[in-house]
């Protein structure tokens, strides 16, 4: 016999896809992917910002010692 139209399978597998977003799969991905790429940017520039910079003590004029960034990561002296 013959068998008309989609198997269930692939009406379940539809059903539960990205295509009840209505189409708009590429932008919704595009945002997406936007958004964790830019959280991800922050989350590993803390990381670096806060375990990888580089400093060192100075004792300053009355014996007192303080803890100075290095200037090139910050890009600035003072």
């Amino acid at each position: 016999y013959v068998r008309t139209g989609t198997p269930e399978y692939v009406r379940l597998i539809e059903q539960g896809s990205l295509r009840t977003f209505g189409g708009h799969t590429t932008v919704i991905a595009a945002f997406f992917s936007a958004f964790v790429s830019m959280l991800m940017f922050c989350v590993w520039w803390y990381f670096g910002k806060i375990y990888c910079t580089a400093f060192f003590y100075v004792k300053g004029p009355r014996g007192r010692v303080s803890m100075k960034n290095d200037v090139t990561a910050y890009g600035e002296e003072g």
